[in-house]
């Protein structure tokens, strides 16, 4: 991971402070790659993301996605949270990691269910996008 674009990156650190477990699903990146945590050279299919679990109880995943290399954009995506077992959809969470100079970074949640509390912590809207901390619970 040489390129410019490898070097922008997120790692979404998702606590699952639920009774329950969460899944993830509808893993989706429209520019970039998922990585294994850890091992950026460890690229992981949309398939793979969409295998993940969280554990309960305050559980903790990471999301990682990262600039392909060889490409002008930095990561891009989607990914869908889910209750294991009401088997409904908490929110979406969305990312995009600009390599401009300049340009903001975007990370948003839609589609939230109001029968959970979805709290996004602090990240870097310029630059490397870094971590980003995303605690699910109920309200």
């Amino acid at each position: 991971m040489t390129s410019e674009a490898a070097q922008q990156y997120l790692d979404i650190v998702i606590q699952d402070d639920l009774k329950y477990d969460i899944r993830i699903e509808n893993a989706h990146v429209q520019s970039g790659e998922f990585y294994n945590n850890g091992d950026p050279n460890d690229v992981l299919t949309a398939d793979e993301i969409d295998d993940m679990g969280i554990r309960h109880n305050g559980g903790r995943r990471h999301v990682c996605s990262s600039g392909e290399p060889g490409c002008a954009s930095g990561p891009e995506g989607i990914i869908d949270l889910m209750d294991d077992v009401a088997n409904a959809r908490i929110c979406t969470l969305a990312w995009n990691a600009s390599l401009e100079p300049g340009k903001q970074n975007m990370f948003m949640m839609r589609n939230l269910d109001e029968r959970y509390e979805v709290e996004i912590g602090k990240w870097n809207e310029f630059g490397t996008m870094g971590e980003v901390p995303v605690a699910i619970r109920e309200p």
